[in-house]
């Protein structure tokens, strides 16, 4: 065994270490981000700019004129906020590292990714929400 592959598997043996559950979907979700962010700016942009759009044309309570008309303004506005959350994302994704070392720590923080895009297969699904007989918020983790 030389020492290129010795090196390989010693590197690997601590990325699985450092890269506990938390640290490994929150790396994911950044390299996922980072990597569908031209798309992500672009839909994302003009999603919100049509609906926000929209709303400008029913609080101004004027036609198809005014929401033909704020959309390039509301559509940029949208899509630099994408790009500003796209290249946070692609900033933490280095940093992955360092929060997988402060989780091995026994009691160290518990890392989630980051909430900037909710819904992604990297995010642990809610158990917080509504009882349905007394219409109640329940706190997240909260089972009957």
């Amino acid at each position: 065994m030389n020492a290129r592959n010795t090196l390989i598997a010693a590197g690997a043996i601590v990325m699985i270490a450092l890269a506990s559950c938390g640290t490994a979907r929150r790396a994911g979700k950044d390299l996922f981000i980072g990597v569908s962010s031209p798309v992500l700016i672009i839909y994302g942009g003009a999603t919100d700019g049509y609906t926000s759009a929209k709303s400008v044309r029913k609080g101004l309570d004027g036609g198809t004129v005014v929401e033909v008309l704020s959309f390039p303004f509301t559509f940029t506005y949208h899509a630099i906020s994408h790009l500003v959350h796209c290249v946070i994302h692609v900033i933490d994704l280095p940093l992955c590292l360092f929060y997988g070392a402060a989780e091995l720590a026994p009691n160290g923080p518990e890392i989630q990714p980051l909430d900037y895009y909710q819904g992604t297969w990297f995010d642990k699904p809610s158990k917080s929400g509504t009882d349905a007989e007394s219409g109640e918020n329940l706190p997240p983790g909260y089972n009957r």
